[in-house]
């Protein structure tokens, strides 16, 4: 293993899924009424350490950092991580603030849109809070620290830049409402990778290209503040990009049945970072026309097969990803891969 830890926060509390049948965005002053899907919905911190720690098991420990409420559905979520192989030490319970509960709308092309309550235990995600944690969990160049939403700007500004300090490999995730809020705080100076979707980027590029252009765009701006920044950017359909070492690579999508493409891009970091902590690199050196056609190698196609297990699954979070269904899928598929992918 490349690293020894995983130190990671964001948002974690439960969440709802409401399917609408017209495919017209919701309009500002418009009620409809939607179909509640009996899909387990979660925050994204959740989703995205299920795959890094499913992937790590019994091989380095990740660390969840946040808040949930002093309630059943606290409880019930730290006991879920537990399980799932994360180390909740750092996961408090707020007696005065619920748990977080986040509702997605699912249009009939399988996009989303999400809105979380930020009246909730996420919000007491301190930027002191954060920095105790790593303080006690230990950070040094052996450390992966990744900031995810729905907790303040400031702790995940804070998690950053404190881990950079402290010699650590810093990951961000930028959602489109905070953009300019972390350019203002001039963040990327401290980010190695930073883990965005195409309407992200677009928002953090000020820019409505797409593909190859819009992530040299984004390079372009992102390299004023720090030239050696690498970016992973996921386009749905479209498959994931890399930008690293001033080379841009494309990674195909894994083709399939898409039943819910909520928590997608989240899988994708996930898989990824559970790469990355193997000691995989973010780019293959080549630009395969469909997934699998040479010899799989990179942190984003083990990130990219997370992605396309996880958009089958009605939950957000496709608790079937492991190991072993990865191996199996390959074989499946007749792909080859490095000893060291999974």
């Amino acid at each position: 293993m490349k690293f020894d830890k995983i130190i990671a926060t964001g948002g974690i509390g439960t969440g709802m899924l409401f399917l609408s049948s017209q495919q017209k965005p919701l309009g500002r002053s418009e009620s409809r009424s939607v179909t509640l899907s009996p899909a387990k919905d979660y925050c994204k911190q959740q989703i995205v350490l299920y795959y890094t720690a499913s992937l790590l098991k019994d091989k380095i420990p990740v660390y969840p950092v946040g808040y949930v409420g002093a309630d059943g559905s606290g409880s019930a979520i730290i006991e879920e991580m537990r399980l799932q192989g994360m180390d909740v030490t750092y996961i408090s319970q707020s007696p005065e603030y619920p748990t977080t509960i986040s509702i997605c709308l699912q249009y009939p092309d399988r996009e989303t849109c999400n809105f979380t309550a930020g009246n909730s235990a996420s919000g007491l995600v301190t930027p002191e809070y954060v920095k105790n944690a790593m303080m006690q969990i230990g950070v040094d160049e052996r450390t992966i620290v990744c900031a995810i939403p729905e907790v303040p700007v400031a702790s995940r500004a804070e998690m950053v830049r404190a881990g950079k300090m402290k010699g650590a490999l810093t990951v961000l995730s930028v959602p489109v409402s905070e953009a300019e809020e972390f350019e203002e705080l001039s963040i990327y100076r401290y980010v190695d990778i930073l883990a965005v979707n195409l309407e992200e980027a677009q928002a953090v590029a000020h820019s409505s290209e797409t593909g190859e252009i819009l992530l040299r765009q984004l390079a372009d701006k992102l390299g004023n503040w720090n030239p050696c920044l690498s970016i992973l950017m996921t386009c749905g359909r479209d498959g994931a990009y890399t930008y690293a070492s001033q080379s841009v690579e494309r990674i195909p999508p894994l083709l399939g049945n898409a039943i819910n493409t909520t928590g997608a891009g989240d899988a994708f970091l996930g898989g990824a970072l559970a790469g990355i902590a193997r000691g995989m690199e973010l780019r293959k050196e080549r630009n395969d026309l469909v997934f699998g056609e040479t010899t799989l190698r990179s942190a984003p196609e083990l990130g990219t097969i997370c992605a396309g297990m996880a958009v089958e699954c009605e939950d957000s979070i496709a608790f079937h990803v492991s190991p072993m269904t990865i191996q199996g899928l390959i074989c499946k598929n007749g792909w080859t891969a490095e000893n060291h992918f999974i």
